[in-house]
């Protein structure tokens, strides 16, 4: 409960610190740039931006090894230039193969893991952005194997994700790279997993 009263009031500042600087960015800019940016005569399209993540791994050791492969896509809709809220989504395979100590010896699975989640994001400056994003995983773990259906029992759990950080990105022109870290303030104490997520991605017309 403490940790997300946290997030509350973190993520109340950053909106009003946004809305503060956008107030005094508005006073300030000139009424044809204001014009320009709000014709709508390109479209909804015109205010998107697209993103996309990638992983990539291997571990094992002398009783398993994992294989793992995944996209996390993600759409940003430019409430102003430097103001954008979307959806994110991540899937990532897994293949895992494990010694079963039984006459089957090492067997194989196909494992998926998926999460969505929603993300605002903010222009501090061209390159440097501030990241919030709330979110879900659906994840899978080997609970044991199972002789008679000679096959590996999973289970499934749901974990709740609140992600707070930055990065940079490099969008020179309508393609890009970005490099952020985030910080999840809901991280379970008796999780082994580290609440650190560094992240690198590609954008376009961000």
């Amino acid at each position: 409960m403490k940790r997300i009263t946290q997030f509350s009031f973190l993520l109340f500042a950053l909106l009003l610190a946004f809305q503060v600087d956008s107030f005094a960015q508005r006073g300030g800019r000139k009424k044809q740039d204001v014009d320009k940016y709000f014709d709508e005569s390109g479209g909804f399209a015109h205010r998107l931006w697209y993103g996309g993540g990638f992983t990539l791994g291997f571990s094992g050791n002398n009783f398993e090894s994992i294989f793992q492969i995944g996209i996390s896509p993600m759409v940003g809709y430019k409430i102003t230039e430097e103001f954008s809220v979307g959806p994110r989504a991540n899937l990532t395979y897994f293949l895992y193969r494990g010694e079963t100590f039984t006459p089957d010896g090492v067997q194989g699975a196909n494992l998926f893991e998926y999460g969505l989640g929603a993300f605002t994001r903010y222009k501090v400056v061209r390159s440097i952005f501030v990241h919030l994003e709330y979110g879900f995983d659906n994840e899978v773990r080997i609970a044991g194997y199972d002789q008679t259906a000679r096959d590996w029992v999973t289970d499934r759990r749901i974990r709740n994700n609140a992600f707070i950080g930055g990065g940079y990105n490099d969008g020179s022109g309508v393609w890009g790279y970005e490099i952020y870290i985030l910080y999840n303030v809901l991280q379970e104490e008796n999780n082994l997993a580290l609440p650190i997520d560094f992240r690198f991605g590609l954008t376009y017309n961000f």
